[in-house]
Order: C-alpha cells, then structure tokens, then sequence
C-alpha cells in the first residue's frame, strides 16, 4: 500500500479518534482534580489535520452552542480532546481543558451565566460507556453515513435535551451527514447535512 493511500484509509477511519483518546483525558482530570468522576457539559473530540471544518449538529444544545462560540478554532494538527468541565466542588464554575498527545492543558476558566443551567447540561462521564467504544462509533458513523470518500472529522457527547448523545459528523468535499448514537454506543439515525 502506498503511504497516500495509508494515510486516506487512516483518515477515513476517524484517524485518531479513538477510545484512549477521550480515556486518557479523563484519567488525567480524575487524577489532576482527585475526583472519581468528571461532571462534563461538552466532550468535543477532533480528527488530525482538521483545523478548519465546520461543525454540523441538529438540534444543537444551548451548552454547545456557548462552546463553540467561545472556542474558534476546535481542531488542531494531531487528535485532540476538548472537555468543558465542573470543577468538583464548584457549582457555578466550567473550566475548558484539552488533551492532546498524551498532555492535558491547565485549566481555562469560562464565563458562567445566572442563566446558564448547569445542572441539567451537565452529565456524570460514568454515565457514556460508549466512550469505551470510539473505535466502533466510527466505523458505523462510516457505513451509516452514507457519505462517498467520508471521513469523520469531530465526535460530541453532550446532553441534548434529557438524552445524552454522541454525535459524529461525517464529511466529503460534497457532503455531510451528521450520524447520532445513544449514550452507550449505539446507533440511532443518520440525518443528511
């Protein structure tokens, strides 16, 4: 096989989206912050090489929507995890960390309003096992997508309403398709971009 060619396949399959990725962010945290488990309000993980694409997301939650707005640039040159936490303890409070080649960044504070409903934005990273299962969310995001030369470029976990989803985005330079699937893993629609 040709190195294009590796590096195509590599990319097609989420490049490196995979389960240590968001495993060793969170290990990190739990041993930075001596917490058992990590409140999350966003869990946003990007592909390499994917410093300029577009996040596509139906129904995008209001705690979404607040990250992405204060984050510009999502993607970096290597895989990448970004996380919006509560700190434990801290009931008003969300910090922006990121994990990338095996580091975890320091902590960056963001802006909280009175009316930001931290509580039910927010989810215990216990309760997504499908976070245990980047790999396999991939190729199914792949196969589901439907997306001629697709790639995955950005997996979100976030609360959406009540539900906690995991959301991929499948792109092409002609296409997208935004494939979802249930806090555990599993699928539940593909919906055309």
């Amino acid at each position: 096989m040709q190195r294009p060619d590796f590096e195509q396949q590599l990319r097609s399959r989420g490049g490196g989206l995979v389960s240590d990725l968001p495993g060793g962010a969170l290990a990190a945290l739990r041993e930075r912050l001596g917490a058992a488990d990590i409140q999350a309000g966003v869990i946003l993980l990007a592909a390499p090489n994917t410093a300029q694409f577009r996040l596509v997301l139906f129904d995008q939650p209001p705690q979404l929507t607040r990250f992405l707005s204060d984050r510009p640039e999502i993607g970096a040159r290597q895989a990448v995890a970004r996380l919006r936490i509560r700190p434990p303890g801290a009931s008003r409070a969300l910090d922006d960390y990121s994990f990338t080649l095996g580091a975890l960044s320091a902590p960056e504070p963001v802006r909280v309003s009175a009316r930001d409903d931290l509580d039910g934005e927010s989810f215990a990273v216990s309760e997504v096992p499908g976070l245990g299962r980047i790999e396999e969310i991939v190729d199914t995001a792949i196969a589901r997508g439907e997306v001629p030369g697709g790639e995955v470029t950005a997996l979100v976990v976030g609360r959406f309403g009540r539900e906690i989803r995991i959301v991929t985005n499948v792109v092409s330079p002609r296409t997208e398709a935004v494939v979802e699937f249930d806090r555990t893993g599993a699928y539940l629609r593909t919906r055309q971009a």
